[in-house]
């Protein structure tokens, strides 16, 4: 074989190498985003799991802060360390749906936030504490003269009035658990 043909062949083989390697390179990534998806459901199925095991280790103080009664103050710190952990699954809910967006099929990031600020809208209590929160946030902020952007918390706010601008209408049943 000459040697311009020789060059033909090795470019060819080359040429087919670099193909073969893409198409390899992109199976393996579509099933580590498959594996990462994988994995972000078993996360949030842990996490309903625990907020589950704590609410119902504190089912009285967590009815009773939902519907807005009076609590002690120790019921009022296990109250807000609930309604805390609760804040913190939607974030988090957000925060996945965000970064999977172009992969998962199903609720959007936008879906969090219509869902925690309905809960917020439903439940007097769980309301009083989001807006004993932002007042510390707010002060907090201030003291230290920092303009905060928080995109999940300023939306939930727009959607939150929103719901009361509308005097959105509220279930038939009380829900306890709503995640």
């Amino acid at each position: 074989m000459t040697s311009p043909k020789l060059r033909d062949w090795l470019e060819i083989v080359g040429l087919f190498s670099v193909v073969a390697s893409l198409i390899f390179v992109g199976m393996q990534m579509r099933q580590e985003t498959a594996i990462a998806a994988t994995d972000s459901v078993w996360s949030r199925s842990g996490a309903i799991t625990a907020l589950s095991e704590l609410i119902n280790g504190n089912s009285a103080v967590w009815i009773a802060g939902l519907r807005g009664e009076e609590l002690t103050p120790d019921e009022e710190a296990k109250f807000q360390g609930m309604a805390e952990a609760v804040e913190s699954f939607f974030v988090a809910s957000y925060v996945r749906y965000t970064n999977f967006r172009s992969v998962a099929r199903g609720p959007d990031a936008q879906q969090s936030i219509n869902d925690y600020a309905y809960a917020l809208y439903v439940h007097e209590g769980l309301r009083r504490v989001w807006q004993t929160q932002k007042s510390y946030w707010d002060a907090r902020n201030s003291a230290y003269d920092v303009q905060r952007g928080e995109v999940f918390r300023d939306s939930v706010e727009s959607i939150l009035r929103q719901l009361d601008e509308q005097s959105a209408p509220y279930p038939d049943e009380v829900r306890y658990v709503f995640w």
